[in-house]
């Protein structure tokens, strides 16, 4: 049974390839951490959760993100 990143591998990353998302300027990172984990208050203090983890992460620019892409297992 294929697993999400085996769907990433195989499915999504080429899609994105031949659709030109790989040239400069433009740039596709995997398996990005796109957010810090909530800040829970505990007593006096706090916790926080665990960080926001997406599968591909399409960006215009390095500083630009553009789209979060997250893969299902087929």
């Amino acid at each position: 049974m294929p697993t999400e990143a085996d769907t990433c591998r195989k499915i999504v990353v080429p899609k994105f390839l031949t659709a030109g998302r790989d040239t400069e300027p433009h740039s596709i990172a995997e398996w990005r951490t796109n957010a810090d984990g909530r800040i829970v208050p505990v007593g006096k203090g706090f916790i926080r959760k665990p960080s926001k983890r997406v599968d591909s992460l399409l960006r215009y620019t390095r500083d630009f993100p553009l789209a979060v892409v997250e893969a299902k297992a087929q």
